[in-house]
C-alpha cells in the first residue's frame, strides 16, 4: 500500500504518523483535546511509508472500522460524524475559555470550526458503527 517515495519522505511522514498518533491518545485521555482527527492524520501518514503501522491502524478495534468503511463506501458512520464534531467543539470551548485571549484568533477558531464541522457533516453517512 506504502508509495514508493524517497526515505527521507518516508522517515518524514513516519515521524509525523507517530506524533499524530500520541496525540490521538492524548486526545482520548484529556478532554477539550480531539482525538478522532489525530488517529486519521496517523493512517494517512502511514499509508505513506509503512504498510506494517498502516495495517496496525486498520486493525484497531473502534479507528480500524471508521477507517475501512471510509476506504470501502467513501461513508462516515452517523455516531462517529457526531462524535468528532462534538470533541472539535469541546477543544475550541476550552481554547477560547482558557488559552485565546485575542479577539482575533478567538474568530478564527471560530471560524474554523464551523467550517470543519460543515465538512464533517457533509461527508456521506452511515447509521452503523
Amino acid at each position: 500500500m506504502s508509495r514508493h517515495i524517497s526515505k527521507g519522505k518516508k522517515v518524514l511522514y513516519f515521524f509525523l504518523g507517530s506524533v499524530a498518533l500520541v496525540m490521538a491518545y492524548v486526545g482520548v485521555a484529556l478532554p477539550g483535546v480531539p482525538g478522532i482527527p489525530f488517529i486519521l492524520l496517523t493512517a494517512y501518514f502511514y499509508v505513506q511509508c509503512s504498510d506494517k503501522m498502516y495495517n496496525w491502524v486498520l486493525n484497531q478495534r473502534l479507528f480500524g472500522k471508521v477507517i475501512r468503511e471510509f476506504q470501502a463506501h467513501k461513508t462516515i458512520p452517523l455516531k462517529f460524524k457526531l462524535i468528532v464534531i462534538s470533541q472539535l467543539w469541546v477543544s475550541i470551548t476550552v481554547a477560547e475559555i482558557w488559552f485565546v485571549k485575542d479577539l482575533t484568533w478567538r474568530l478564527i477558531i471560530i471560524a474554523s470550526g464551523i467550517f470543519f464541522s460543515v465538512l464533517i457533516a457533509r461527508l456521506k453517512g452511515t447509521e452503523k458503527l
